[in-house]
């Protein structure tokens, strides 16, 4: 499972670097303004708030260069990784032009996924899925992809929210000598849960 998320975030380091130094054409915009999408803030933001008002254990897992640690962690550094997850609305006025809806369902996993994507490779938030139980209502999972490019680097950023129990980050930071440093955080809040 490791191996293939490896190579799974390794891939899209490469094509999203690819597609951010060799695009130049004009942001593509979407006539979506009657489209209600999902509020994703708002869900995130009521998970994070449920956290700071229930007296969980919470522990993050913080893996760096293949050295696994486990530390407990408080409300506050909880918070400093959730944030993350609220950085980019897509319901933003200014940012939701850009964002293209899709969904699908997929049977062997009786699911339906909302994607939201862009062509515009100046936006941080790439890529967003919002996994829902066959009612259509119960978020399973969310995941996101985000591009950030700074000065002297750039980084590649994979999201991923499982409601009421944990959230992922995987970071790749690619510096302009072409080094590159990876690191995955799981903060975990409820102790039923399991890490997959």
């Amino acid at each position: 499972m490791k191996t293939i998320l490896f190579s799974f975030f390794t891939i899209t380091t490469v094509i999203l670097f690819s597609c951010k130094n060799n695009s130049e054409d004009a942001p593509t915009k979407y006539n979506n303004d009657t489209i209600q999408f999902f509020q994703v803030i708002q869900f995130i933001q009521s998970q994070i708030d449920d956290v700071n008002k229930t007296p969980y254990f919470i522990y993050k897992i913080e893996i760096v260069n293949k050295k696994q640690d486990s530390t407990p962690i408080n409300n506050s550094l909880f918070n400093q990784y959730a944030v993350t997850f609220l950085s980019t609305d897509i319901n933003d006025k200014k940012l939701k032009p850009y964002y293209k809806e899709s969904t699908f369902e997929d049977e062997s996993t009786k699911s339906f996924t909302i994607n939201y994507s862009t062509l515009n490779k100046d936006l941080e938030l790439q890529n967003l899925d919002i996994i829902l139980d066959q009612d259509g209502k119960t978020v399973k999972r969310i995941l996101a992809r985000k591009f950030i490019n700074y000065k002297d680097s750039s980084a590649i950023e994979q999201l991923s929210w499982k409601p009421g129990e944990r959230f992922m980050i995987n970071r790749a930071v690619q510096y302009a000598d072409n080094k590159e440093t990876q690191k995955q955080v799981i903060v975990v809040w409820n102790e039923k849960s399991t890490i997959k």
